[in-house]
């Protein structure tokens, strides 16, 4: 028995939703995997910075910032070219239905 989601599915794109919407999910996680790691091993150069004083500390911290600022911005984008194409996906379902 299908579920009630593969068969709205099929209404509105078919497989083509379906394989989208699970290519966003593990890229969600991969990202989510990436900041993880990349949070650890930010802690870990803080600790080493703090071994070599306050300048090299405050240095290390303006680069996280800096970097956190440039992935922030780059999720952004993304976030907009990712509805920009499902706009254009949406409109090209809706044009090809009033052409039947």
């Amino acid at each position: 028995m299908p579920h009630l989601g593969a068969s709205s599915l099929s209404v509105y794109g078919g497989n083509d939703v379906l394989t989208q919407q699970v290519s966003l999910i593990a890229e969600l996680k991969v990202e989510k995997d990436y900041e993880a790691a990349r949070k650890v091993e930010d802690r870990k150069v803080l600790v080493d910075a703090k071994e070599q004083g306050k300048e090299t500390v405050a240095a290390v911290k303006a680069r996280i910032t800096q970097d956190r600022a440039a992935s922030a911005e780059a999720r952004k984008v993304e976030r907009l070219r990712v509805a920009a194409e499902r706009q254009v996906e949406k409109a090209r379902v809706a044009a090809e239905k009033k052409a039947k």
